[in-house]
């Protein structure tokens, strides 16, 4: 499954770079691209193994928020 993430608190490509390694170690994650100019993050994961919201906690244990893309106020992917 490839879903979007919006991703916030990312001000450098370290700060990118450290969401990427976090999300890159949990299980079931195949691929992870963190884009720091629109502050979202595509991630290729096995549904089965691993749930959006494991995936927000390890941004958020990073230091960062996560939330699926277009969820919350007004954002419209």
């Amino acid at each position: 499954m490839k879903q979007r993430f919006d991703v916030t608190g990312m001000s450098c490509t370290a700060c990118s770079s450290h969401v990427e390694r976090a999300v890159s170690a949990l299980a079931g994650v195949s691929s992870v691209t963190v884009d720091l100019m629109q502050n979202r993050m595509l991630v290729e994961y096995d549904e089965h193994q691993l749930s959006e919201a494991e995936i927000c906690r390890a941004v958020a244990a990073a230091g960062y928020g996560a939330r699926p893309a277009g969820t919350g106020r007004g954002s419209a992917a």
